[in-house]
C-alpha cells in the first residue's frame, strides 16, 4: 500500500546543477558541452543558455555552489544570542569548518577543484574576489582579533595561525580518497576523521594563542549552540 507522501522533485535547475558537476569534473571547463549537460538533466539546450547564460558562467555557478556561504551572516546574528566570549566563538567555528569541510559529499567536486588548479585558478580567483572563500578565514581571524583584543588570545602570527588551519583541513578533504588506500586511513579518512581532527586543530589553536599557560581546556558549548551548528550542517 502507497503512503500519501511523495518524494520531493529535483527541479530543471538542480538537474542541470547536477549534470554539469559531472560534465565538468569529467572534461574540465574546455572540454564541457552544454549539449551533453542538457542532455544529463533531460531539458533543451535552451533552458541551461536560459538560467546561466554560458557555459563559463555556469561553471562559475557550480564554483560558486562549492564554494558558497554557509548561512553566514544568519549564523553569526543567531550566535550573538548567547554572548560568547571568544574562546567559545573560535571553538564554534572550528568546529562549523572541520565539519563542513570533512562532511561526505559528491565526489565530482574534489574533481572539479582539482582540474581548476591545475588550469591555473583563474575562476577560483574571480570566486575569491567576491570573498566567497576568504569569508570563512575572515571569520576566524576576526574572532582572534576579538580575543587579543580582550586579552584572551596573544601571538605575532594571527594569519598564519589561520592560514595553518585551513590549509590542513583542505589538505585531508583534497586527498580523502588517496588516503583512503594508505595505512594512515584511520587517522585520516574514515568516519573518525573529522572528530580528530576537530580536537587536534582545536588543541592546536588554544596552544599558540595562549603561550605560556597550562594546556587549556576546550571550551565547553551550551547544548542549544551545538543544536544550531549540527542543524546548519545537515543543511549544507
Amino acid at each position: 500500500m502507497k503512503s500519501g507522501k511523495t518524494e520531493p522533485r529535483e527541479s530543471p535547475r538542480d538537474r542541470i546543477f547536477a549534470a554539469a558537476r559531472r560534465e565538468f569534473a569529467g572534461h574540465g571547463l574546455s572540454g564541457a558541452r552544454i549539449g551533453s549537460i542538457a542532455r544529463a538533466a533531460r531539458v533543451n539546450p535552451a533552458l541551461v543558455h536560459y538560467h546561466f547564460g554560458s557555459k563559463e558562467e555556469l561553471y562559475l555557478q557550480v564554483l560558486r555552489q562549492i564554494f558558497g556561504d554557509i548561512e553566514r551572516e544568519k549564523l553569526l546574528e543567531t550566535l550573538g544570542v548567547f554572548g560568547l566570549a571568544p574562546p567559545e566563538r573560535l571553538y564554534i567555528a572550528l568546529y562549523l569548518v572541520v565539519n563542513l569541510f570533512l562532511k561526505q559529499r559528491d565526489e565530482n567536486i574534489y574533481k572539479i577543484i582539482f582540474r581548476e588548479l591545475s588550469d591555473g585558478s583563474r575562476y577560483l580567483r574571480k570566486i575569491n574576489q567576491e570573498q566567497l572563500i576568504s569569508s570563512r578565514r575572515g571569520v576566524v581571524l576576526n574572532i582572534i582579533m576579538d580575543g587579543i583584543r580582550e586579552g584572551c588570545f596573544e601571538t605575532r602570527y594571527p594569519v598564519f595561525l589561520v592560514y595553518t588551519v585551513f590549509a590542513f583541513v583542505t589538505n585531508l578533504v583534497l586527498f580523502r580518497h588517496i588516503n583512503e588506500s594508505t595505512e594512515w586511513r584511520k587517522e585520516l579518512a574514515s568516519e573518525h576523521t573529522a572528530a580528530r581532527t576537530l580536537e587536534f586543530t582545536a588543541e592546536y589553536l588554544f596552544r599558540e594563542l595562549m603561550p605560556g599557560k597550562p594546556a587549556p581546556s576546550l571550551p565547553t558549548l551550551p547544548t542549544e549552540v551545538l543544536r544550531l551548528l549540527d542543524e546548519i550542517i545537515a543543511r549544507n
